[in-house]
């Protein structure tokens, strides 16, 4: 009867061991899944933070780099104005030449034609002096002055003419000459013209190419020339 009594005792108190160490083994699994929880929760709070942290930066590079494409768009347009605008002031000067030019070829000719005037006038004046000397020789010499003297005189005013057209066409070979010469001078000028200023745009496309590739950096601006304008960044650099 004792015997049993104690078996039982034994198993009850074996019983309540078991009893005592699952539930130390449930509270210390409570804790160790709360622990973890807990840091899973931290790990999910820093990634979030994290995230935001990178999202953040990114909008604020985003937004840089947007204001620096809005800056060198609002450069690049700027130089394009500047450029058209000497284009055209070189345009309207080379209009102007051509328009001068024009002036001064009209006004030569309008000389050459007075120069032409005189000379046929002085060529009327000749011939009616000839004719009215031919007249008092006829009248005076009889039929021999007749025949002969107007032939002569003829042949003097066909020879006077013939000379005086060379003249006129001499005149004109050499204004023609120099016409030709003086537009060929002015299309070569035009064309150095144009090289020289193409030149000068591919040396600062480069410079400012090489500036934008090169690291930012502070650096000092180099003294602007008088007549740049304030907003060119390439004003005053040395592109030879």
């Amino acid at each position: 009867m004792e015997a049993g009594s104690k078996d039982s005792l034994a198993d009850q108190l074996l019983e309540l061991h078991n009893i005592q160490a699952a539930r130390v083994a449930a509270e210390e699994e409570a804790r160790f899944r709360a622990a973890e929880d807990a840091r899973r929760r931290a790990e999910a709070e820093a990634e979030r933070r994290q995230h935001e942290a990178e999202a953040r930066l990114q909008a604020e590079e985003e937004a840089r780099l947007a204001a620096e494409r809005t800056r060198r768009e609002e450069e690049e347009r700027r130089r394009r104005e500047a450029k058209e605008a000497e284009l055209r002031v070189q345009l309207q000067e080379a209009a102007k030449a051509r328009a001068a030019e024009q002036q001064r070829m009209l006004a030569h000719e309008k000389e050459m034609a007075a120069i032409t005037a005189v000379e046929k006038n002085k060529i009327r004046a000749r011939r009616i002096v000839a004719s009215a000397a031919l007249f008092l020789v006829l009248a005076s010499l009889g039929g021999y002055a007749f025949i002969v003297k107007p032939a002569l005189e003829r042949q003097a005013m066909a020879t006077e003419m013939a000379q005086q057209q060379q003249r006129r066409a001499a005149m004109d070979k050499e204004q023609a000459e120099a016409a030709l010469l003086s537009e060929k001078e002015r299309a070569e000028a035009a064309e150095r013209d144009k090289e020289s200023l193409k030149a000068r745009l591919e040396k600062k496309e480069v410079a400012r190419q090489k500036a934008a590739a090169a690291p930012h950096k502070p650096k000092a601006r180099p003294a602007q020339k008088p007549g740049c304008a304030p907003d060119d960044p390439l004003c005053g650099i040395p592109l030879d």
